[in-house]
């Protein structure tokens, strides 16, 4: 026998008389779950974001509800007075349980993602590769000149270090800056 169509935010649902843990539903319960099933769905998706999951919590609501009245029937406590709601309240349990986990998941893997390099920290990350790519293409005693150059030694100071005039040192620095902008104009010529 196939079950009635209800609609729910994303279109119809049907429920299974029997729920994802294999446990019967009653038929009682099933009607009931028809009549609540569009607000509570509707309710679920919203704080859940996936219908197939709040269609799968209201069946295993359905299911715990069809358990509890059975035993209501069976001893002296009484049968449920409103179906509907308690149906209702269990089925918003399991949504705010589903919900708690999913928030500590998330939270969890938030605290043990590494942190994404923001655009400003890659930049920086490919000029430094840049950087390294042209250094490449001089000598030993010219990048050093550079480096020192760069790090605000004195251009008598870069002579004295490496036995140069200071002519000299300018001259290399001139000539590395020259080389850079050819690479760089070879490597991403204008258009």
């Amino acid at each position: 026998m196939k079950s009635p169509r209800a609609s729910s935010v994303s279109g119809t649902f049907l429920l299974s008389s029997v729920d994802p843990l294999g446990r019967a539903i009653d038929p009682l319960v099933l009607a009931v779950a028809y009549e609540v099933g569009p607000r509570a769905v509707a309710y679920a998706e919203r704080l859940l974001g996936d219908d197939a999951l709040a269609l799968n919590l209201l069946e295993e609501a359905a299911a715990a509800v069809s358990e509890a009245v059975k035993r209501k029937g069976s001893d002296d406590s009484g049968p449920v007075r409103d179906l509907a709601a308690y149906l209702f309240r269990t089925y918003l349990r399991k949504v705010s349980l589903v919900r708690g986990r999913q928030t500590r998941l998330d939270q969890s893997l938030r605290d043990k993602a590494p942190r994404q390099p923001a655009a400003k920290d890659l930049a920086q990350a490919e000029i430094s590769l840049l950087f390294d790519e042209v250094m490449a293409t001089y000598g030993k005693v010219t990048r050093q000149i550079v480096y020192r150059r760069l790090e605000g030694f004195s251009w008598k100071e870069i002579a004295t270090e490496y036995g140069l005039s200071t002519h000299a040192a300018e001259a290399r620095y001139s000539r590395a800056l020259a080389q850079a902008r050819k690479f760089l104009h070879i490597r991403w010529p204008r258009h």
